[in-house]
């Protein structure tokens, strides 16, 4: 959408007041996000209500909008213009004053899957950028609503992904993290369609070709479809940063059957096993989903005794939310709402624990580090990640010294450690300060 915006010559700005267009891109995955989307829309209609003397258009986009756009046309009726999870493309048409009140289209094989021929804006800092290599989902668990959103699996082929990602590295990309509802079965939909073969440790391998790239970073692999080979890669390729972003979503077999998720506490002991005895350490990402339908105090405390082994890198939480439409919607045996709340906070905290010794542990190791730009702590620190970092959700690299452009690799030592980041120097001599490490608030 923003790469349409700049096809049509629009100017974008900061300030909501200044626009002439307003677009909110939703959420409907949980209830937790289906409120905040609505409260940005209901923001930004008192906001287009301000000045009835500068017309404004209001402009709701994505899966709530997929999933409920009749009844938002019904309840806010400052909206102008609703456009499905695969109708992106219909802003063109609001931008040059055409288009219908609800454009949503019908999720199946023939929705939009863009491409690397799609208008594209990147945003933020350039040297690091999400390529998109699939759309939609074909699995059946029990408390997610995005197949519905979103609709069946549809793979790019490796060669738009390969161009596409070029096009990047020549703008100054230097990191691309791979994303899609389920990368491990990237390519299985275009088999039997007089397409090339293609699999996920296929495209990895024409993506480690292309010269400039540092970093490919893998978010949202399914633990069953994790196979050895694509654990290989990921520990011995050089430009595959040795992370995984894989949600087990629980331990318990029971609750796993009951979110039909098609493994055991087996499966999940063995993958964790396969990453840990890798050549070289694969930073684990997951999450868990607690208080789902038939979750018993025994089950989650078999969870809570998984989650204190500490095997786990980075850690997100969840409380289940009932999601209409979903098989886990109808289950009997529901926690109530405010022991799943408990147990989530419970595991956070048992969690945070488990990084502050794993960073205190980490004390005086070199990393290599890359820059992303000056701190938002002060104009004298530069902010960065190494490769069991991605952006945003699991903490920082501090850089207390030296200087670098953002995509700038550089090697640096950990000097001081919190929970959540981690403080570098890039003087290899120095050592790590003195043990009073630094407090979260700091």
């Amino acid at each position: 959408m923003l790469g349409i915006s700049k096809d049509e010559g629009v100017l974008l700005v900061d300030d909501p007041s200044d626009a002439d267009t307003l677009v909110v891109n939703t959420c409907g995955f949980i209830e937790a996000a289906k409120e905040e989307s609505v409260d940005t829309i209901l923001d930004l209609a008192r906001i287009k209500n301000e000045d009835p003397e500068t017309p404004k258009k209001l402009v709701v986009t994505g899966c709530l909008s997929q999933r409920h756009s009749d009844a938002l046309a019904i309840e806010i009726p400052e909206v102008d213009h609703f456009l499905g999870s695969a109708d992106m493309l219909g802003l063109r048409a609001v931008l040059r004053g055409q288009g219908k009140r609800i454009s949503v289209s019908k999720l199946d094989r023939r929705a939009y899957l863009y491409d690397h021929d799609a208008p594209r804006q990147t945003y933020g800092s350039p040297h690091a950028q999400f390529v998109k290599i699939a759309e939609g989902c074909d699995r059946p668990c029990a408390f997610c609503i995005i197949p519905k959103l979103r609709g069946p699996q549809r793979s790019r082929t490796v060669e738009s992904l390969v161009r596409e990602t070029e096009q990047l590295v020549e703008a100054g990309t230097k990191e691309i993290a791979l994303i899609a509802q389920d990368l491990t079965t990237y390519g299985s939909d275009l088999r039997g369609r007089n397409l090339p073969e293609s699999d996920l440790v296929m495209l990895l391998d024409r993506l480690g070709e292309i010269r400039g790239l540092t970093w490919i970073r893998l978010h949202y692999a399914y633990p069953t479809t994790t196979t050895p080979a694509l654990i290989e890669r990921i520990a011995e390729h050089p430009k595959i940063a040795s992370y995984l972003d894989v949600p087990l979503q629980h331990i318990d077999t029971g609750v796993l059957k009951r979110m039909r998720r098609g493994y055991t506490e087996k499966s999940v002991r063995e993958l964790v096993e396969r990453l840990r005895t890798a050549k070289n350490h694969i930073w684990l990402r997951t999450t868990m989903l607690v208080g789902h339908p038939g979750e018993d105090q025994a089950a989650y405390e078999r969870l809570r005794d998984f989650v204190a082994e500490g095997e786990i890198d980075h850690l997100g939480v969840f409380p289940w939310s009932r999601e209409e439409g979903t098989a886990a919607a109808m289950l009997p045996s529901r926690v109530d709402q405010e022991q799943a709340d408990t147990r989530a906070a419970e595991l956070m905290q048992i969690q945070a624990e488990n990084r502050d010794a794993k960073h205190r542990s980490m004390l005086g190791q070199e990393l290599d580090v890359m820059i992303d730009g000056e701190s938002e702590e002060s104009e004298f620190l530069l902010d960065g990640r190494h490769q069991g970092q991605a952006r945003e959700i699991d903490g920082k690299v501090i850089l207390c010294d030296g200087t670098g452009a953002p995509g700038t690799l550089v090697r640096a030592r950990i000097i001081q450690s919190s929970t959540h980041d981690l403080v570098c120097s890039m003087d290899l001599e120095r050592s790590p300060d003195d043990p009073n490490d630094l407090d979260d608030e700091d």
